[in-house]
């Protein structure tokens, strides 16, 4: 028992400096999104909750702003004093993987036997992709954590804290139904597995969501926002064509997910295997999660999103069903325990590599865009609406150059539903696909700098190239800042 405790806190110890490697193996920050939440964080220290998103001139936010991620903000504010307020948003993200790590952790304490502990918290750092994820200067690591503390009031019926807990995930993501749908599955699974059903888990947690929806800061306009990006995304999302989403709404090809969730596959085989060879009683708990941990995996067939989302339930709904077997007393013989050793080894070096690859996109990309962004805003004059052909440039730039405006930010939906005409000519002009780019930048936009990237929109460079009315004010490999006579 002293051993395997040792064991386990060498472990914790080991994985809390690999999330620390991880995070700082690059000296830019993992994703787009994280240059706005820290900027955003700082609108909200020196704003207060309620004020106008101009940034985003052409978008929802600008007239009927809400922050769908106000409470993740709030606690980014102590990172918004540091002398580099990237480097703060590096830290916030290191402490909220980290205690991701470390609740993950107690939920295995809590429904699963000791000696399977070391292997599932090991599992945690065998995906890339999900590493990358949670260091990612974004509210999911502490997302998730809050769904498996929700997951366990919920199969535990601590209706005062399950209350607080959808109080608290409505105020910090728009996914906060989703612990609704928690409760509905879990009381089925109860009911199926000991003829109960607890009306009042349902109705608490409904009832907090709804009080994080009603007493939010932004309120009524967090509605819209939640339906817009809730409902009207997922819509489009099976709608192709009809906007460009970012890849995380989007399916994993085989390869990506062999790759980057190999623990996943692992788990299903190795379920399987006890399945067909022993017969065994499972827990009300581990029905309650291998049930969750299916919807997810059935899900991630669909957007590769519900696979970060699911990915330590399915981890914890394993741990559950390897202990209501047999199987974690069965003694391991030399040959098992040298093939452990190998795939484990294996499956680390394969979650190294895959992060060693992260980390340098992450510097060359998101170096890229930092250069930019300083470049504009040590160069471009203040108050400028400034034009930029992918949608999604703009969480940099806002974070980097506050102090000129963008068209749209954090989702295309914003600036579509808005005014679907007007998004229409954005996307043709910025694909290269109108005859004169000036005329429509002069007349319909108004702007006089713009930036285009050359991986998607060529087309748009070519173009400008080409009209001695544009003039290329900086370029590198990945694309261009330009000004219009």
């Amino acid at each position: 028992m002293a051993k395997r405790s040792l064991l386990i806190t060498l472990i914790l110890i080991f994985g809390m400096a690999v999330i620390f490697l991880v995070q700082f193996s690059t000296p830019c920050l993992y994703d787009a999104d994280g240059y706005l939440h820290i900027r955003m964080a700082e609108f909200l220290k020196d704003l207060g909750p309620r004020y106008n998103f101009h940034w985003a001139r052409f978008s929802t936010f600008n007239g009927n702003f809400s922050d769908k991620d106000f409470l993740y903000h709030a606690a980014l504010i102590p990172f918004t004093f540091f002398k580099d307020i990237f480097l703060g948003a590096k830290v916030a993200a290191f402490m909220s993987a980290a205690a991701l790590f470390l609740g993950f952790y107690l939920m295995l304490r809590k429904y699963a036997d000791e000696k399977i502990i070391p292997f599932m918290l090991l599992g945690f750092l065998f995906s890339a992709n999900f590493l990358e994820t949670i260091n990612s200067p974004r509210p999911i690591a502490l997302v998730i954590l809050l769904n498996l503390w929700i997951i366990h009031l919920l199969i535990q019926r601590k209706y005062l804290w399950l209350f607080l807990a959808g109080i608290a995930y409505s105020l910090m993501h728009v996914t906060s139904p989703l612990a609704i749908c928690y409760a509905v599955i879990i009381e089925c699974v109860r009911r199926a597995d000991r003829k109960e059903f607890s009306l009042k888990n349902i109705f608490v947690i409904f009832f907090g969501v709804l009080a994080g929806f009603l007493i939010h800061p932004n309120f009524p306009n967090n509605f819209l926002v939640f339906y817009l990006n809730s409902i009207l995304v997922p819509i489009y999302t099976i709608k192709t064509g009809v906007l460009e989403l970012g890849a995380e709404f989007f399916p994993l090809n085989t390869r990506e997910y062999l790759l980057g969730y190999p623990v996943v596959i692992m788990a299903i085989i190795i379920m399987i295997r006890i399945a067909v060879s022993k017969v065994i009683k499972p827990r009300f708990e581990t029905k309650a999660f291998l049930t969750l941990g299916m919807v997810f995996l059935v899900l991630s067939f669909i957007s590769q999103r519900y696979l970060s989302h699911g990915y330590l339930i399915m981890l914890i709904a394993l741990a559950c069903y390897i202990s209501d077997s047999s199987l974690v007393n069965d003694n391991l013989k030399k040959s098992q325990v040298i093939f452990m050793v190998i795939l484990f080894l294996l499956l680390g070096l394969n979650s190294y590599n895959g992060i060693k690859y992260k980390a340098l996109v992450s510097k060359v990309i998101n170096g890229h865009y930092e250069a930019a962004g300083k470049w504009m805003a040590k160069n471009i004059p203040e108050k400028e609406l400034i034009f930029h052909a992918n949608w999604s440039d703009s969480q940099y730039f806002i974070g980097l150059n506050p102090k000129d405006d963008y068209f749209v930010t954090l989702d295309p939906v914003y600036m579509y539903n808005k005014n679907p005409e007007l998004y229409k000519i954005y996307r043709d002009v910025s694909f290269g696909r109108t005859m004169d780019p000036y005329a429509v930048l002069k007349d319909t936009f108004k702007v006089k700098y713009g930036y285009a990237g050359k991986n998607y929109f060529n087309g748009l460079v070519e173009q400008i190239r080409k009209d001695s009315r544009f003039i290329i004010l900086a370029e590198d490999q990945f694309g261009v800042i330009f000004e219009r006579k």
